[in-house]
């Protein structure tokens, strides 16, 4: 019965799982406001909090960018990981960010929008 539990949860895991767990062997965190040890302080709930208050205030000037609210920055997207994903679904996501990115251009200098690339890289890489 343990071994069957065991074999559940193994496939459930993230493929990443073992790098989550031992820094040692992990690459420094991408990031785009970081340095490399700066970004390694801050966990995912942190980056997704920054990138949403980004998105929220971004999203008061351009509100079309709300159609990408749920996909990137709900909390289902801030437990999405790519590794469990189907081909499918990494399509889509990859579709989804390509359409998001062009609208964020005009507001390219602008800090709030430095905090959602910054959510962008840490989670979807």
């Amino acid at each position: 019965m343990a071994s069957s539990l065991a074999t559940q949860l193994a496939l459930g895991a993230s493929l990443n799982a073992s790098l989550l767990v031992d820094r040692s062997r992990r690459k420094p965190a991408q990031s785009y406001l970081f340095t490399s040890r700066e970004a390694d302080q801050h966990d995912v709930d942190s980056i997704h909090a920054l990138g949403g208050n980004g998105f929220l205030r971004l999203k008061t000037v351009e509100p079309a960018l709300g159609d990408f609210e749920d996909a990137l920055f709900s909390d289902a997207a801030k437990v999405t990981d790519r590794t469990l994903q189907t081909t499918d679904a990494n399509a889509e996501l990859d579709r989804t960010i390509a359409s998001f990115l062009p609208l964020l251009g005009p507001y390219l200098l602008e800090a709030p929008t430095g905090k959602v690339i910054e959510w962008l890289v840490r989670r979807f890489k």
